[in-house]
């Protein structure tokens, strides 16, 4: 979920210290089987803080390469990782090292070289320290089009020492963004924006549309529980929340409702701050679906749907349906695992139903600010920026309480950052209108980019492969589109879901059934990377793309600025403002002997910005 700082795979993020992986190389390549093993060091460039505007300064950003594997011609791959510390887990050696990584898998089919690139403000790549004493004027240039900004900078500077005669910026080597959930909204997002940058695009589970409201998260679990055999235990969960949206209605119920549940001194909280604990049973669907451990749903499902006296399994309807609700309320209150479960994802120390020392007073407070650097960061993301708030999905499959409101996702974001709002900096809503009309949203449709998701991911409701009656509902093709240009029917988008996965399944190579996605994705490689050309220089304002005239201009629509950034115009000559295709100064089969005069960038149309949350994406 948004909001409970979930890196790229879905699991629970643990930020580690900047060296503790990359000080260890030596050991795990003394343990590692393979003693050919590719040594990677840590490396940083210095970047601006703002790209559209002077005084800042710079900040060092953190990356790491493989490149030992690399062919001369071959492209680069760059593997973002998101709101999150690239090395937690030592994910940043694992996708360029292991074997098993799709990752590395694509980069040596290809012959290329692996960058894993750490985002501005997490990790060790942040201008500001990052903590709960952060002000808010630190978070100023924390912002999405800043990020985007930080690689093409990068990659126009990009050399190696092993091969100093061979051009491996984007004049001289075609580029290829990876990512998944923000980072997928990244790779599809860089691709529009700096099609002189970046050649091809994978974007897996990449929520692009914006929306305050997204209560309907929680539908693809509701319908990938019940697909998967799980129908009982929707139904238990739903009576069972609705019966406790009914005693929180009365003080004295409520109190001992939350005592119940996680003991002394949970009664103290609000009802919404018992909403957030109810909920934290769903938040490993999107990595793990029905399982997850002792923390996961299918713990927790086989638990309320056994009856302990008799030792039966739940009938389709549920228990509560039979015994009654208070059966089921029961139930969930003894599961072993729920107290656990709060107090990992809430930051907070409830004691649970369990025998305690009752000389102790516990900390039982559900509405703690988030203490980690990249909770932090996410949420000021997502707070200022983007929404993602997963408030109750009320209606005939609601699994969430009617506590858990979009007003009190609001409060979180102005919980986390109490000077937020007097610093002028962090609105009372996410500004997703202006966000929306930044970025494209749903519409956005960047050539030479494969879009994927899970049929049961949570995120995928916000993008262009929604199934929502809100969305497009664009028409999906596994047909490669040409180079360069999108598909030629306004409806059809070029992607694959891959069946009963949920959250970037498709990056995991040990998931049956992901290898068709990954192979579509090479097969569309082989087909574009026959028509690349380098892109021609001096000709950094066309709007090419989709018309993203701010990107390759650098103009900051938010700010009104400029930058500087050397992002000559799309590789393969195509102009695609406003669904229109023309010819640019390029042509994919002749280049004309002299450049057509550049394309002035057009500003978008004015939007009202409202002035007025934890959670990281995926």
């Amino acid at each position: 979920m948004a909001s409970l700082d979930l890196p790229r795979d879905g699991t629970a993020t643990d930020v580690m210290e900047e060296d503790w992986w990359s000080e260890r190389n030596e050991r795990i390549r003394d343990q590692a089987p393979n003693t050919t093993v590719e040594v990677i060091e840590t490396e940083y460039v210095e970047l601006p803080i703002d790209h559209f505007g002077d005084g800042q300064g710079t900040f060092k950003n953190r990356f790491w390469v493989a490149e030992s594997g690399y062919k001369l011609g071959g492209p680069v791959f760059v593997y973002d990782w998101g709101e999150a510390n690239a090395s937690q887990y030592g994910v940043h050696l694992q996708r360029l090292r292991n074997n098993a990584s799709f990752l590395k898998q694509l980069v040596d089919k290809f012959g290329g070289i692996g960058i894993v690139w750490e985002h501005r403000f997490y990790g060790n790549s942040s201008p500001h320290n990052v903590s709960l004493d952060t002000p808010a004027t630190d978070f100023e240039f924390l912002t999405t089009e800043q990020a985007l900004a930080d690689l093409p900078t990068f990659a126009w500077g990009f050399k190696r020492k092993n091969f100093p005669n061979v051009d491996l910026t984007p004049a001289g080597t075609p580029w290829i963004f990876i990512g998944g959930s923000y980072p997928g909204m990244r790779a599809a997002f860089m691709r529009k924006y700096y099609p002189g940058t970046i050649f091809a695009a994978w974007a897996s589970s990449a929520p692009v549309q914006a929306a305050v409201d997204m209560s309907f998260y929680f539908e693809p679990v509701w319908q990938g529980m019940r697909a998967q055999g799980w129908t009982n235990c929707t139904n238990d969960i739903q009576a069972a929340v609705l019966e406790m949206d009914k005693i929180m209605a009365e003080p004295a119920r409520s109190w001992a409702l939350k005592e119940a549940f996680l003991g002394r001194m949970a009664g103290n909280n609000s009802n919404a701050g018992f909403a957030d604990a109810l909920s934290t049973i769903f938040y490993l669907w999107q990595s793990d679906g029905p399982d997850g451990g002792p923390q996961g749903l299918r713990s927790f499902c086989d638990w309320i749907s056994t009856d302990p006296d008799t030792n039966k399994t739940a009938p389709e309807s549920g228990w509560a349906a039979i015994k009654g609700p208070d059966f089921t309320v029961n139930r969930w209150a003894s599961w072993p695992s729920f107290a656990a479960t709060v107090n990992d994802n809430l930051f907070t120390k409830c004691e649970g139903n369990r025998k305690i020392n009752a000389t102790t007073i516990p900390n039982c407070n559900l509405e703690e600010r988030f203490p980690t650097p990249s909770s932090i960061s996410w949420t000021w993301q997502y707070c200022t920026q983007w929404g993602f708030f997963q408030s109750a999905n009320l209606g005939p499959h609601q699994l969430i309480s009617k506590y858990n409101t979009l007003q009190h996702q609001a409060d979180i974001c102005h919980r986390q950052f109490p000077d937020g709002l007097k610093s002028g900096l962090l609105p009372q809503w996410p500004d997703v209108d202006t966000t929306n009309e930044v970025f494209g949203g749903w519409k956005i449709r960047p050539s030479n980019t494969l879009w994927t998701a899970g049929e049961w991911d949570p995120w995928r409701t916000l993008t262009p492969l929604s199934v929502e009656k809100f969305s497009p509902r664009y028409q999906l093709s596994r047909e490669i589109p040409d180079c360069g240009r999108p598909f030629k029917v306004e409806k059809e988008l070029f992607a694959d879901i891959l069946p009963n996965a949920q959250h970037t399944y498709e990056f995991r190579t040990s998931f049956n059934g992901s290898k068709v996605t990954r192979d579509l994705f090479a097969a569309a490689l082989e087909k574009w990377l026959k028509c690349w050309r380098p892109p021609r220089p001096g000709n950094s304002t066309s709007p090419v793309d989709g018309g993203g005239a701010w990107g390759l201009g650098h103009f900051d629509p938010r700010t009104g600025k400029t930058g500087k950034l050397p992002d000559p115009a799309n590789e393969q000559g195509w102009v695609e403002a406003n669904g229109e295709k023309k010819k640019n100064f390029i042509d994919t089969e002749k280049r004309p002997s002299a450049p057509l005069p550049p394309v002035k960038p057009r500003r978008p149309r004015s939007v009202r910005t409202r002035k007025m949350r934890t959670v990281p994406l995926p």
